[in-house]
């Protein structure tokens, strides 16, 4: 009989002090820190929950709503707000509180879907019901469902994306490597951790914004991604990432992660595919308009376009997702 977890009694709070290490030059908080620490907080709130190990399998956007600055203390909050057999989905929202006092200010929130595995990697039963015990949490089931139906497509897609060899499709591409090692693992021994990935991600987004445009960018956001296939320990994960649209102030940069062993493959596999959004910055950290804009191609254009639609769709929907969680947080 599975055992009731009411999302309320599932919080898991992190604090996260603002040093300079994890700032960019205008004292703002790093995109990719930002969003390992968000994704470390939904591991540990799944893990807690399963009371085992867990990965992540799917991450809806990841909104940055604000910056966080050096000096603030961040305060990142993580409910279970739904199960199934094997996963854990987790509502993960952050807010900065400055060192001076006044009012607490939201810098980012996410939706993201955790696995429950053995330590082997294989996904198990974790005999786990979650769901809102109260009044309060109630609206966090309509946004459950809301949000399982807007994934289906790119879970459906897992499978294809796993076996996709294919280089990455972007204008300006670049490429770097890294091998796994045991410090990039947390939530499963031997596995490469999103947490840590996500610093890479990041980095490797903003190669080709940057050497691109010439001009400081920033990280605004992250699409909804699935990651489709594990990286281990002594794996070699290959990072391209490359220009696939472009606004008034923001270049959208596809990132594609794939990894292989070695001594034991020839083909490489695919881990994730997903989207990042770049915005450029004055010397003041303030939008900018793109002093240079790359050469695109009208199917390409029409293809962003319609990722930035489904984008600004779900951004309009973040406020209400907020309130849900400041409420829950006590705030």
């Amino acid at each position: 009989m599975a055992r009731r977890l009411c999302t309320e009694e599932s919080l898991v709070t992190v604090l996260r002090p603002i040093y300079p290490r994890h700032t960019n030059r205008y004292g703002t908080l790093h995109g990719g820190r930002l969003a390992g620490w968000m994704l470390e907080a939904g591991g540990m709130a799944a893990m807690r929950a399963s009371r085992g190990y867990t990965v992540l399998g799917a991450m809806d956007y990841l909104f940055m709503l604000s910056p966080g600055r050096l000096g603030e203390n961040l305060h990142v909050y993580a409910w279970v707000i739904g199960s199934t057999t094997h996963t854990l989905d987790v509502l993960v929202y952050a807010e900065a509180h400055p060192i001076g006092g006044g009012g607490a200010r939201p810098v980012s929130v996410s939706l993201q879907t955790h696995v429950a595995v053995d330590g082997e990697g294989r996904p198990r039963p974790h005999g786990v019901e979650a769901g809102p015990c109260s009044l309060e949490a109630e609206e966090l089931a309509e946004t459950h469902r809301y949000w399982l139906e807007a994934r289906r497509p790119l879970v459906e897609r897992r499978r294809e994306i796993a076996s996709s060899s294919a280089p990455l499709d972007a204008v300006y591409r670049r490429t770097s490597y890294f091998f796994v090692s045991p410090e990039d693992t947390f939530t499963l021994p031997g596995v490469l951790d999103a947490s840590r990935l996500f610093y890479y991600i990041d980095q490797m987004a903003a190669v080709p914004a940057i050497e691109f445009t010439g001009a400081p960018m920033v990280t605004a956001g992250f699409d909804a991604a699935v990651f489709a296939s594990p990286a281990r320990v002594g794996d070699l994960v290959k990072l391209e990432s490359g220009i696939t649209g472009a606004g008034r102030s923001s270049l959208e940069v596809a990132v594609r992660v794939a990894a292989k062993n070695p001594q034991l493959e020839e083909t490489e596999r695919t881990v994730a595919l997903l989207y990042a959004t770049m915005v450029a910055v004055d010397e003041e950290g303030r939008p900018r308009p793109l002093p240079r804009r790359p050469l695109l191609s009208g199917e390409r254009m029409r293809e962003y376009l319609e990722r930035r639609r489904l984008r600004e769709d779900r951004r309009r929907g973040v406020g209400r997702i907020v309130e849900q969680a400041r409420r829950l947080a006590g705030g």
